[in-house]
Order: C-alpha cells, then sequence, then structure tokens
C-alpha cells in the first residue's frame, strides 16, 4: 500500500461542483455513500462540503453534518457528523482515505474549536469501511442505528480533542 505524502481538505461551496464531480465511487458503494451529485442537489442545510485531496487534485468528498446532535438520537451535543465519506473508485486501495480519516481529527479540531467529537455510521455489510475506520482510531459505540438508508448501521465515534 502506497502511502500519500500530502492529504489535505479543501472546503466546498455549492458553486465547487466542478472541483468534485468526476469522484465516483464503485456502483455498489453509492448505497453505503451516494454520489457527489446527490449531495450537491441535497436541499439540507447546515452541512459543510469538503473535497479531499493528494496533492493539487481532489480525490475525495465528505460531508460535515452540523446538526447531527438535534437530528440524530445518538449524537451528543459538540458532536460532528461525518457523511457521505468516499474516495474516488481509481484512488481506493492506495492509502488515501486511511490518511485522509487520521487526519480528519486534526483539521476539524482547528476548524471547529466547539467540536468535541466526530461521529459517523457505517453499515453493518460494509465490513471494509468498519475496518478502515477501528483502524483509524474510531472506535465503535456498541449502538446500532436503524435509520440507515440501506439497513443497520454502527456508529462510530473518535474524539476531536482530549480532556484535560
Amino acid at each position: 500500500m502506497t502511502k500519500h505524502r500530502h492529504i489535505d481538505f479543501l472546503p466546498l461551496s455549492a458553486g465547487n461542483h466542478a472541483l468534485v464531480r468526476h469522484i465516483e465511487v464503485a456502483p455498489e458503494q453509492v448505497v453505503y455513500c451516494g454520489t457527489v451529485d446527490m449531495a450537491f442537489r441535497s436541499e439540507e442545510e447546515e452541512l459543510d462540503f469538503y473535497a479531499i485531496r493528494n496533492g493539487a487534485g481532489c480525490v475525495g468528498f465528505f460531508k460535515i453534518d452540523l446538526k447531527y446532535p438535534r437530528t440524530q438520537g445518538f449524537a451528543r451535543p459538540g458532536d460532528l457528523g461525518l457523511r457521505a465519506f468516499m474516495v474516488d473508485h481509481r484512488h481506493q486501495g492506495g492509502g488515501i482515505g486511511s490518511g485522509a480519516l487520521m487526519a480528519l481529527p486534526g483539521y476539524l479540531a482547528r476548524r471547529y474549536p466547539q467540536a468535541e467529537a466526530l461521529v459517523l455510521t457505517v453499515n453493518i455489510r460494509n465490513q471494509v469501511a468498519v475496518r478502515a475506520y477501528l483502524k483509524c482510531g474510531f472506535r465503535d459505540t456498541g449502538e446500532i442505528h436503524e435509520g440507515g438508508l440501506a439497513g443497520p448501521q454502527h456508529v462510530m465515534r473518535i474524539p476531536l480533542r482530549t480532556k484535560h
């Protein structure tokens, strides 16, 4: 597995769709994360969009849900929701997803200084993603979220700051 030296994140606005519209997951992965086009077509509020960059190119995408504690029973005050995390299928398997997930807590702690933790749900059938999140420091809370479009999901979390 190749290590990518420079993974960073680019905040996106509604006008930045062209920068990430080429990002696609394999057809069987769409049920788990959706598509970039679906994200940009959504009228949902309190979402921040980001590109994952490897050097200068955009190779992935994700959303940060700022309203998670108000809309998800498993989320706590101070939680950010990680949604629609995807790495383009042409770049999967080379460490970009893992590198992004390991860099994300530090980046989000700086960008959202009031946030306490990053929380996500991952379909229980998506064992590749479950293992990837665990390997990158997320912890399975033991809760099962039944509201997923593709069925039951594990709830996972990672702290964004250490408590003193």
